[in-house]
């Protein structure tokens, strides 16, 4: 058993999920005989391929549908086309190649014995599923690790291109040449240039370059758009690729996003890989920083000592937060945008003595977006853009830029920032992608340094630590504690259509038990493959639930999860950045029965069925009833009544890799403090230890901000960049 796990913890889910396909991989067919090539050993792996697309879809189980069978065939054949070389997509399969590296493990081998049969692709269809039942039931992680890996990739990557056939509704990704040629940034002249012989890139003139920013999220944009005052020379630099604004739908794009998942597989947790970072890749939902919730967060940091006790004071944070709605075009909805997705949480909230809410947004409103496939404002589009155009004292900018590490001199006791160690990575494919906007035309790979007066660390709650552990700074609050903010999405299916997709996506929240108990109900809505992925069960019941997904509403339940000191950011032995994660109990009290108040409300909205995505046995009075095809294998968990939320609330556990839990919130990994025995930066930003590096976002919040964090980053950072530039 203990090489099976060493070999799923080298597996990326990442990795398998940038595997690009699309439509256009359903033009070819490989078949077989193309597989094979006469190469055994490939005609055998492709084998184990099409008998794990058969498990997930069913793709041999339509015999009076023609037309979705071919559909499928086609999808499976363009798996392997696009993945079938990728060494992520390799590793996945090789241990279905051979169950017997399984040992005794789940009852795997007890279930195989006499039939001399080895590999998942000699088994039947009832046998497949009954070796995924074992494996998704097993006592060990690492097997119900895979069996999950395995499905999340093939239910992505199959139903993502076919999705729009299956259900008629059309997912506009990418604006046409037309809006690209009218919509291309004006660049001012870069002033950089690169030293191929030093390997470092510099300003031309010599000119020292003053702020040296790393990650151009919320905080980074900021900070890069406000601390040019003065004629300072500020460089940013993002480890993502830099699209034109308005050019593809960035919240649907796998290019533009880190998805892994906690060391345990528990929790799927997504960050912004972009320039623009997270604000590329969320829903745009927006919590004032005076809200009551993240208020009692903030006077609960004062009171603590975490932060002192004139720092982000009501009327400061006010004050720059008005500052941050004018610049990024936050806008408060208005009834008349609840879509029928939204509605279903309003009334059903409503029915249940609850107070639902209007969100406040980053987006265009209805029908005014320059863009035709999106209404987003992002800090990319409202910030970075005018500060790369500013010609009077452009930014500059170097997107697909990893910083490895900050560089140091000693300085007596202290280490002195003086600059960063960089990687350079490919951009991402496509028409709206900007590539080397500098001209300086370093290749990926390419390692160079860059120097400068002050680093600051923008990279987020996962890349601001990753350098920091990276650069051997001395201190074990580093990635300690951070939360999640994990989330669990409610799927009910109505008697009339809801189109989930059509008007504004999100509109709704309620916030009741924010304060008090610690999670919220919001409303969401994505791509039709998102149904069937958060329908675990057999393939036919994935293709239904993609098949009725106008008839399907949903809203999610988020935690705001208590700080644990075991929960942190770690780097492997590679130098690669692992999330150690694990719910609390109290937690997942608290979680629990959250979803269960989420059940009842989805039915108090009419709703005929609730879904929820886990294969526990939730319902634990052995009333679940067996959707057809379901004879063999985990049963999907179907509620038809709000009685059944009781039991969910008892005997739902949260067990990694049964049920989907989800984060996009990731925040506390570089707390701040009053003293390094209990932080890693402090009051005035800077990290402990060293002189002229700082850290600004999510990751220096000592606890959750207690509600979606986006625009307390923004302010925040608005407030150091005011105090900054009042200082220098």
């Amino acid at each position: 058993m203990q090489n099976i796990r060493c070999r799923l913890y080298r597996i990326s889910l990442a990795a398998l999920l940038l595997v690009s396909m699309g439509s256009a991989a359903l033009g070819s067919t490989v078949g077989w005989a193309q597989a094979g090539q006469g190469d055994s050993a490939e005609a055998a792996l492709y084998a184990v391929h099409d008998a794990l697309f058969a498990s997930f879809l069913p793709v041999n189980d339509l015999p009076n549908d023609s037309k979705t069978t071919q559909l499928l065939k086609a999808a499976r054949d363009g798996i392997w086309q696009q993945a079938g070389s990728s060494a992520a997509f390799r590793q996945l399969l090789q241990p279905f190649g051979d169950l017997r590296g399984f040992g005794n493990a789940c009852g795997i081998a007890l279930a195989m014995q006499g039939s001399g049969k080895t590999s998942f692709a000699q088994l039947g269809a009832g046998e497949r599923q009954r070796v995924l039942s074992l494996m998704q039931r097993c006592e060990e992680n690492a097997p119900r690790r895979l069996a999950a890996m395995a499905r999340n990739f093939y239910i992505v990557k199959g139903y993502g291109a076919i999705q729009e056939q299956l259900t008629g509704i059309k997912v506009n990704l990418y604006a046409p040449p037309e809006y690209l040629a009218a919509h291309m940034p004006h660049l001012a002249p870069t002033r950089l240039v690169y030293d191929s012989g030093k390997k470092e890139i510099a300003e031309k003139d010599g000119h020292a370059i003053d702020v040296l920013i790393v990650g151009s999220g919320p905080a980074g944009s900021v900070l890069a758009h406000e601390l040019r005052k003065d004629g300072k020379r500020v460089l940013l630099l993002e480890r993502g690729s830099f699209v034109i604004p308005g050019s593809m739908e960035t919240r649907l794009i796998d290019d533009l996003i880190d998805t892994r998942t906690s060391m345990d597989g528990t929790i799927r947790i997504r960050n912004g890989m972009a320039v623009g970072g997270g604000s590329q890749v969320n829903v745009d939902l927006c919590f004032a920083p005076t809200t009551e919730a993240i208020r009692t967060k903030i006077e609960g940091w004062r009171k603590a000592g975490q932060i002192a006790a004139d720092q982000f004071t009501q009327a400061e944070l006010a004050q720059d937060y008005e500052w941050v709605k004018r610049k990024i075009g936050t806008r408060t909805l208005t009834e008349n945008e609840i879509n029928s997705n939204n509605r279903a949480l309003w009334d059903g909230a409503r029915l249940s003595g609850l107070h639902p809410k209007l969100y406040s947004l980053n987006t265009y409103a209805p029908g005014s977006s320059p863009s035709p496939v999106t209404d987003k404002r992002s800090a990319e589009s409202q910030l970075l853009i005018e500060a790369l155009e500013d010609r009077s004292n452009p930014l500059g900018m170097i997107p697909d830029a990893d910083v490895k590490r900050v560089l140091f001199e000693q300085d007596g006791s202290e280490q002195h920032a003086v600059g960063v160690e960089v990687q350079m990575r490919a951009s991402i494919p496509g028409n709206g992608v900007i590539t080397d906007p500098n001209g300086l035309k370093l290749l990926p790979g390419e390692t160079f340094k860059v120097h400068a007066k002050t680093v600051i660390l923008s990279a987020g709650a996962l890349g601001s630590p990753t350098v920091l552990l990276r650069s051997g700074i001395k201190n074990d609050w580093i990635g300690r504690g951070v939360v999640l903010h994990p989330s669990m999405p409610i799927m009910g299916r109505f008697d009339h259509h809801i189109d989930a997709l059509t008007g504004t996506e999100a509109s709704v929240y309620v916030d009741d038990r924010l304060v008090d108990r610690g999670y919220a109900l919001e409303s969401m809505a994505d791509q039709p493959l998102y149904a069937a992925l958060m329908s675990p069960g057999p393939a036919l019941h994935s293709l239904e639930m993609i098949e009725a997904f106008r008839d399907l509403a949903g809203f999610g339940v988020m935690l705001i999860d208590t700080p644990q000191p075991n929960n942190r950011i770690v780097l492997d032995k590679s130098g690669s950045t692992q999330i150690d994660y694990t719910l609390s109990e109290p937690d997942k009290k608290r979680f629990s029965e959250g979803i269960a108040e989420a059940i009842r409300v989805m039915f108090k909205a009419g709703a005929k069925e609730v879904y929820l995505p886990t294969t526990e046995d939730i319902l634990g009075d052995g009333k679940a009833e067996p959707k057809p095809g379901a004879e063999t294998g985990v049963l999907p968990q179907v509620l038809t009544s709000s009685d059944q939320a009781a039991l969910v609330e008892k005997n739902l556990r949260f067990i990694a890799n049964e049920s989907i839990v989800t984060s996009a919130h990731m925040q506390a990994t570089d707390k701040m403090g009053a003293s390094p025995q209990s932080s890693v930066v402090g009051q005035d930003f800077h990290v402990w230890g060293t002189d002229g590096l700082y850290v600004v976002d999510g990751s220096v919040f000592p606890t959750s901000v207690g509600a979606n964090p986006m625009q307390s980053i923004y302010t925040i950072a608005k407030i150091f960049a005011d105090h900054w530039n009042l200082q220098q």
